[in-house]
C-alpha cells in the first residue's frame, strides 16, 4: 500500500513538474513573440476591414520590438495605404537592409513595397527602376501589380500594354491585374478589347472603383451612354483608397460634366 502511494506521489510530481516546465515555456515563448501575436490582431483587423485599426495594432507592435520582417513589411504597407509615407519608407528601408541573405523573398517583398512608397511619394520613376530590379529576381502578382500600374501612371504606352499582357498571362484571375491590362488598352486606342477585358472584370466583382470608373468613361466613348453613367455612378459606392488612382472628386467632377452634356 505505501509503496503504490509512494508511485501514485511521484507520478503526480513528475505531473506538476512537467506542467510548470510547460508554463515557463509558454511564458517564455509568448515574452519572445509578444510583437508579433500584437500584429496578429492587425492582421484580423485588416481581415474585417478596419485598416487604421490594424495600423494602430501594428504601431503598437513596433513599440514592443522584435516584430518579425515579415511583419514589418505589412506594417509598411499599412503606413503606405493610409499615407504615412515617411515612416513607411523608414520601416521598408529598414527591413530592406536588415533582412537575412537566407531569405531572399523577405528582402524583395520590402523593396517592392518601398517602390510604391516612391512612387506615391512623387519619385515615380525611382519606383519603377527599383520595381523593375525586384521583378528581374522576383516575380509575383504583386510585382505584376506595380509594376504595370507605375508603367500606366508613366504614361509608357507601349511597355504598359506588353507588361500587362505578360501579367494577364501570369495571373488572369488577378482584378488589379486584369484592370491593367484594360487600361493599358484604351491607353493604346483598342477599344473593343479593352472593352472585352472589362466586361471580364465586372463578372470578378471587383472592389475597387478604378474597375468601374474606367470601364464607364469606356462605354460613353463608345455610344453606351446610359450604362456608361450608371456604371460612374456605382465607382462612388466603392472605397477610395491612398493607392487609388482617381479619387471621388475626380469621378462626382466626370459625372457632373457628363450630366450636364445631356441635359
Amino acid at each position: 500500500m505505501q509503496n503504490r502511494m509512494k508511485i501514485q506521489f511521484k507520478g503526480v510530481a513528475l505531473f506538476m513538474d512537467l506542467s510548470w516546465i510547460l508554463l515557463i515555456i509558454a511564458v517564455i515563448y509568448i515574452v519572445a513573440k509578444r510583437a508579433d501575436i500584437v500584429a496578429r490582431i492587425g492582421h484580423i483587423r485588416h481581415a474585417k476591414g478596419n485598416t487604421s485599426g490594424a495600423l494602430q495594432a501594428f504601431k503598437f507592435a513596433n513599440k514592443i520590438g522584435n516584430m518579425s520582417n515579415q511583419n514589418k513589411i505589412s506594417y509598411g504597407y499599412f503606413l503606405l495605404r493610409l499615407g504615412e509615407l515617411n515612416e513607411a519608407r523608414k520601416v521598408l528601408n529598414f527591413v530592406s537592409m536588415n533582412a537575412s541573405p537566407k531569405k531572399p523573398t523577405i528582402k524583395h517583398s520590402a523593396r517592392a513595397m518601398l517602390a510604391l512608397v516612391l512612387w506615391k511619394n512623387g519619385e515615380l520613376d525611382d519606383g519603377i527602376e527599383m520595381m523593375e530590379d525586384v521583378f528581374e529576381n522576383y516575380k509575383n502578382s504583386i510585382i505584376y501589380q506595380g509594376l504595370g500600374l507605375m508603367y500606366l501612371q508613366k504614361k509608357d504606352k507601349a511597355r504598359a500594354l506588353e507588361f500587362n499582357l505578360e501579367a494577364y498571362e501570369y495571373n488572369s484571375s488577378d482584378k488589379i491585374i486584369v484592370d491593367n491590362l484594360a487600361e493599358s488598352y484604351v491607353m493604346n486606342g483598342n477599344m473593343e478589347n479593352a472593352k472585352e477585358i472589362y466586361e471580364k472584370l465586372l463578372e470578378m466583382n471587383p472592389h475597387f472603383p478604378e474597375a468601374f470608373f474606367g470601364f464607364g468613361k469606356l462605354l460613353i466613348e463608345l455610344g453606351e451612354h446610359e450604362r456608361g453613367i450608371e456604371l460612374v455612378k456605382q465607382a462612388l459606392d466603392k472605397p477610395f483608397a491612398f493607392l487609388s488612382t482617381i479619387t471621388r472628386d475626380d469621378v462626382e467632377r466626370f459625372l457632373s460634366q457628363q450630366i450636364s452634356l445631356s441635359s
